[in-house]
């Protein structure tokens, strides 16, 4: 199991700088010069999306190199990586979630050793922060924040039924029986977030760990079946929706009082608020009253790769370097994608006073907390997730035994062979 990353908040600084995005000057090219080009791949809200373009542009505006966009959003574009891995052709630097660059390159040859490109500047990550992006021993990503799963609600919203932002499972479920009866839901999860609010309940209530040290399942089928009971439970007391029904919109339309995202992505909600003149609130991590293991990681919010037999490692080793500490990239991302760990982006965001809003808050919740342990890239696989809410479906839509659709679940498991 890699080593626990060093906590230290990016966003603790001193003596921050006052850095000036200053004016670009376009460099002239002679007729015989050929600009090399990379490609790039990422995905991102369409606002995130706009962002990055924009600090791309100064990039190939300050260095010649031309970088060719391949982006979407997030859903569907696993789908595309997968194809283009397997066929060879995948971005010269590609963004990775965790759980791909440990599916992607399990032998640890998949990717370019970064530590061996001296444009790239490592000395801004804190000791243990890269430890993430190593595979065997070598390092193939580097990340650019971390993320945790973030409880966020609509404050005002609570406050209208007497209520109290939640502090453990219990406050939660007590304000479903309140908020019921005018069809509200105190929170939203996707399917991703039924399974990890699942694994973590089932952490706490039987000190079991999901996952060994090698990063395998070690679930039991009593294990999914306390899981499957807590996640039968939120939809029949109606805490949350089902994950194949989650909408965000719901949120700005007051459908749900509080809404569960990534540390990294609140920003959508945190604008529905402002427009509502309300009062948006980050909750603690939800724990029950006893709780036997804490049941809450911490992971990259993506990881920067470089694919192995690119033609041009020195420019995408150049394009990584600006990706992560070039205060242009830093200050046109905002907090878009979080809190960077880099000291260098981290303080061109602090001069012109931008580490602030629910991202920077939910980041410095998250760095604080002493209990919240490293993720096991394990944990986001899909196929685990789709196992996990087939059953939850079946025993909803189906009125399916509970005990039998354990069993399956836990036979499937069994057969991914992770």
């Amino acid at each position: 199991m890699m080593e626990h990353i060093i906590k230290r908040s990016a966003a603790v600084l001193t003596a921050a700088v006052m850095l000036v995005l200053c004016g670009c000057h376009e460099r002239t090219l002679k007729e015989e010069d050929e600009p090399v080009e990379i490609s790039f791949s990422w995905w991102g809200t369409d606002d995130r999306n706009e962002r990055t373009l924009n600090g791309l542009h100064i990039f190939t505006e300050q260095s010649g190199i031309n970088v060719r966009p391949k982006y979407s959003e997030f859903s569907g574009f696993k789908s595309q990586m997968d194809v283009q891995m397997y066929s060879g052709t995948q971005s010269d630097v590609m963004q990775l979630n965790y759980d791909w660059l440990y599916e992607y390159t399990r032998d640890g040859n998949e990717f370019y050793v970064l530590s061996d490109l001296e444009d790239i500047d490592f000395s801004t990550y804190p000791e243990g922060s890269l430890s993430c992006g190593m595979m065997n021993g070598k390092l193939e990503a580097v990340p650019y924040g971390f993320n945790a799963v973030t409880f966020i609600y609509n404050k005002t919203l609570f406050e209208s039924y007497g209520l109290e932002i939640p502090q453990n499972w219990d406050d939660l479920f007590a304000a479903a029986a309140v908020m019921r009866r005018d069809n509200i839901y105190p929170i939203s999860l996707t399917e991703k977030f039924y399974w990890m609010t699942a694994c973590a309940y089932m952490e706490q209530t039987t000190g079991h760990k999901p996952f060994d040290e090698d990063g395998r399942p070690a679930l039991t089928q009593e294990d999914l079946a306390v899981m499957l009971r807590f996640s039968t439970r939120i939809v029949d007391e109606k805490v949350s929706k089902l994950g194949s029904e989650y909408d965000r919109r719901d949120f700005a339309m007051m459908k749900n009082a509080g809404t569960v995202s990534w540390a990294s992505d609140p920003g959508y909600f945190e604008d529905a608020i402002n427009d509502m003149k309300m009062e948006l609130a980050i909750g603690p991590f939800l724990t029950t009253d006893s709780y036997l293991s804490y049941g809450w990681y911490e992971k990259p919010t993506g990881l920067y790769a470089i694919r192995q037999d690119t033609a041009n490692p020195e420019e995408a080793g150049k394009l990584v370097n600006y990706l992560i500490n070039s205060s242009d990239m830093a200050i046109s991302l905002e907090m878009t994608k979080g809190t960077p760990i880099s000291s260098a982006a981290a303080e061109a965001l602090e001069a012109r006073g931008l580490l602030k809003g629910v991202e920077y808050e939910a980041n410095r919740q998250m760095m604080s907390d002493a209990m919240i342990q490293p993720m096991c890239p394990t944990m986001e696989n899909t196929d685990l997730i789709d196992i996990y809410m087939t059953a939850v479906y079946n025993i909803h839509y189906k009125n399916a035994n509970l005990e039998r659709e354990a069993k399956l679940a836990m036979d499937k498991i069994d057969r991914l062979g992770l």
